[in-house]
């Protein structure tokens, strides 16, 4: 009964850790695939919009929006 105890509390402990290491995986992977590559965009879009005189408060919208994405919680 101990053996079986410890077995499972080990397994328990194992899947923990898989289940810790693959969400720390699919968030870093979602961060560096989808995330960064709109961060550029919206730069770029704000360096646009940035050469016109009239829509300059709007690219300085566009580049506090790709900062948010870059940067998660500023």
């Amino acid at each position: 009964m101990i053996k079986f105890l410890l077995v499972m509390s080990l397994l328990s402990f194992l899947f923990w850790i898989g289940f810790k290491l693959t969400g720390a995986i699919l968030a870093t992977c979602f961060w560096l695939f989808i995330e960064v590559p709109l961060a550029f965009v919206a730069f770029v879009i704000g360096l646009v919009l940035c050469c016109t005189l009239i829509l300059i408060p709007v690219g300085i919208g566009c580049f506090k929006t790709g900062f948010k994405l870059l940067i998660p919680g500023i």
